[in-house]
This record gives C-alpha cells, sequence and structure tokens, in this order.
C-alpha cells in the first residue's frame, strides 16, 4: 500500500511541477507590453507567441530548485496577500506601513517600507 500511496505522491508532485513548468515557460516568453496587456485587461495576446524563454537553457536541477522556491513563496499565501504583493511588489510583513497623506484635498494612502530603527538614528 505505502508503494502506492508513494506513487501517487510522486505523480501529484511532477503535475505540479510540470503545471508550473509551463506557466512560467508561457509568461517568461512574453514581451513586457503583452505582460501589461494581460494584467489590464486580462486578454492573452493573440495568436499566443511561441518564443523562447530564459527557462528553455536551464536544466532540471536549476528548474526543481525554481520551482520549490516558488511553491515555498506563495503555496501558502491568502488572496489578500498576493493582491498586496501584485500592488506593492513586496509582501506585507516585510516592513510596508501604510502612509497617510492629502492629495489635492482628498485623503490618500501609500504603502512604504519603514525604515529600520538603526536608519531612524542615523538621519536624526
Amino acid at each position: 500500500m505505502a508503494s502506492r500511496r508513494e506513487r501517487l505522491e510522486q505523480l501529484e508532485k511532477r503535475r505540479q511541477f510540470l503545471n508550473w513548468f509551463i506557466r512560467e515557460r508561457f509568461y517568461a516568453s512574453l514581451t513586457a507590453d503583452e505582460l501589461e496587456n494581460f494584467a489590464l485587461t486580462g486578454n492573452l495576446p493573440e495568436p499566443l507567441p511561441s518564443r523562447r524563454s530564459a527557462l528553455d537553457g536551464l536544466d532540471r536541477k536549476s528548474l526543481v530548485r525554481l520551482f520549490e522556491q516558488n511553491k515555498s513563496e506563495f503555496a501558502y499565501r491568502s488572496e489578500d496577500e498576493m493582491e498586496f504583493y501584485c500592488v506593492n511588489g513586496c509582501w506585507p510583513q516585510q516592513g510596508m506601513r501604510p502612509h497617510h497623506f492629502l492629495q489635492e484635498g482628498r485623503l490618500s494612502v501609500e504603502w512604504r517600507f519603514q525604515p529600520e530603527r538603526g536608519d531612524e538614528r542615523e538621519r536624526a
């Protein structure tokens, strides 16, 4: 029984890797304009491009390492955390704090990096 379970786990891990590789390879093959258009509209370019990507030149060991890094960074994130990351380029727990200010008579909020305590002392 254990060998069947192990084989199923192995197949599932391989499926996850292949799904990740196909998705990442496709995104890496898009131009900056195509990525921006996709992010704004949700529409992929037509016809779909079939360009090479930076992942094409990597060996399997490097690809597996990238897959594991990607999985550890994104796998257990909430939808709110993912949205925050998309807008700000960093995770909420990385020292970002809201900065409130008035802009043209309206209250605005920006997320800014909170300086380290040592940085504050150096400025004073």
